[in-house]
């Protein structure tokens, strides 16, 4: 095998599962080739040797081996090497933020809202892009499945397909998120900041806590979940003052104090940044609703 390389997935939205395919390939000497893959194509090999040639680098998948081709700009090409052989294809697709790295680096979130009062999900899919399959007996039946099921218009079939191919990827994840430290650094980081959100928090703050550089806090957080420690911070108070604004009576004024701002004039310029109106006119148009 190459050097390991690691797919990274993120899970908001989750990953959808397109179709399946059984192919047999010959050893005649053809060669099948595709480039700019739209889809994610999980090839597993059941039965032979199947040569493969990604941008110009050639491996070999063996019988009970997993190879993940990624869409984008790539060129693959391949052919039975020896024997005949016989691969399942599961094509899925994947909506959200994605990257492939020899690291296991969590994809950042890539909902356009995030609702920060629960618990922010760092959900990244981890997958080993060329890997023997562990526990066949759990992940060939899925794979069976899916490949045999000829997907119409019928909802009902697609989201159990979808709920198969999603079992189908929890098998063959490489690493749980509760056992990645860039996750569990994002979730510390997060929890930190909404509990201090009233305070002041500076990047110095930050890494006198959490023994790290600042540099390092901002580019987990980003990783994960797309924002730095200010904006998380901001969008947190913004959402606290809205709520104070929609079910209290307490004054702009002394909202402002209670989410962390010591400046009236710079809590209104950013209320309105992030609503499109000023806070007064937000808890005006609240009412006449």
């Amino acid at each position: 095998m190459a050097q390991t390389a690691y797919i990274s997935l993120s899970c908001l939205p989750l990953p959808t599962f397109i179709e399946g395919r059984r192919v047999e390939l010959k050893p005649d000497g053809g060669k099948m080739n595709q480039v700019h893959l739209e889809y994610f194509v999980f090839a597993f090999v059941r039965q032979g040797r199947l040569a493969m040639v990604q941008d110009g680098v050639e491996q070999h998948i063996n019988n009970g081996e997993l190879f993940i081709m990624t869409p984008g700009y790539h060129k693959y090409m391949w052919w039975a090497e020896g024997a005949k052989v016989e691969l399942d294809w599961i094509y899925g697709y994947v909506a959200g933020d994605w990257h492939v790295q020899s690291s296991l680096t969590p994809a950042k979130n890539s909902m356009d809202t995030l609702m920060l009062h629960p618990p922010v999900p760092v959900q990244t899919l981890f997958l080993m892009q060329h890997r023997g399959v562990e526990k066949p007996e759990n992940v060939y039946p899925l794979v069976d499945q899916l490949v045999s099921k000829e997907l119409n218009c019928n909802s009902k079939q697609f989201f159990e397909a979808q709920e198969t191919f999603i079992k189908l990827l929890s098998y063959l994840q490489t690493q749980d998120n509760a056992k990645n430290e860039l996750t569990q650094m994002s979730l510390s980081i997060q929890k930190f900041l909404k509990k201090n959100f009233n305070q002041k928090i500076t990047a110095a703050t930050l890494s006198e806590h959490f023994d790290e550089r600042p540099n390092y806090i901002v580019r987990v957080l980003r990783q994960t979940i797309g924002l730095s420690p200010a904006e998380f911070l901001m969008q947190y108070r913004m959402e606290e003052a809205a709520q104070w604004l929609l079910n209290t009576e307490t004054s702009v004024e002394d909202i402002a104090l209670n989410v962390g701002f010591q400046n009236i004039y710079y809590f209104s310029t950013s209320f309105k940044k992030y609503t499109g109106v000023s806070p007064t006119k937000y808890r005006q148009s609240a009412k006449r609703e």
